[in-house]
């Protein structure tokens, strides 16, 4: 029985252990005693100390540890910021890059004096140059005129031009029309004449024929974007 419990009952049953303490003055025989008051204010007093010294002391963990979250989080931060900074710099740079690469992005007229310059002179090794003969009012060739419109956009790596095909090379058949001729190293790599390997303009004029021509022209230029994406 705890010394608070034996203060509120005052009439409680001693033991033989308190009987000897009585004896020896460690014990006084009234519950009620300045002695007993005294030592109950010492217990008391020392038990709060106890909680107090418990509490400073869990704050103080609990401060450090705040602080060492803190100090991961900087860190936590300052990576991101450095792998964000990073990327953007990356990405400046590939933007940078495209650019550059990317001269053309349309189909360029051309005359008979401008082709060499154009077309012959301008085929390096790492260029390819399209060359498109037509005729004004034909609708094959008009057709034809829409796809590579439309290839130039996706493929700005690529130069496309046209010229007019009695311009380009004198006495040339207009039954041969319309045709494409690809330059590579200064040479003349592929020529598509008329769009009978197509199957004929009604076949080229269905919605998946302008996929047949990139197909086509993607058997020698891997630069050009893939049929599915025209």
């Amino acid at each position: 029985m705890s010394m608070l419990l034996r203060k509120e009952n005052a009439c409680y049953d001693t033991t033989e252990w308190d009987e000897l303490q009585k004896k020896y003055g460690n014990l006084d025989t009234e519950l009620g005693s300045d002695r007993y008051l005294k030592d109950l204010e010492e217990e008391t007093r020392a038990i709060g100390d106890l909680l107090k010294k418990q509490e400073k002391e869990e704050e103080r963990r609990w401060n450090q540890r705040a602080m060492e979250m803190g100090d991961e989080d900087d860190e936590a931060d300052e990576d991101e910021q450095t792998f964000m900074e990073n990327y953007r710099q990356r990405r400046l740079e590939e933007m940078k890059a495209a650019a550059k690469a990317a001269k053309f992005g349309e189909v360029y007229n051309i005359s008979a004096d401008s082709f060499r310059q154009e077309v012959t002179d301008a085929a390096t090794e790492s260029l390819f140059v399209v060359v498109y003969l037509y005729r004004d009012g034909r609708a094959d060739c008009e057709l034809v005129n829409e796809m590579l419109t439309e290839m130039a956009k996706k493929n700005p790596n690529t130069k496309f031009t046209r010229i007019y095909y009695s311009n380009a090379i004198p006495n040339y058949p207009e039954a041969h029309l319309p045709t494409i001729l690809v330059y590579h190293k200064h040479d003349i790599v592929k020529q598509i004449v008329t769009l009978r390997e197509f199957g004929g303009y009604e076949r080229m004029a269905k919605p998946d024929g302008k996929k047949l021509l990139a197909k086509a022209l993607r058997f020698f230029n891997n630069n050009l974007s893939h049929a599915n994406d025209l």
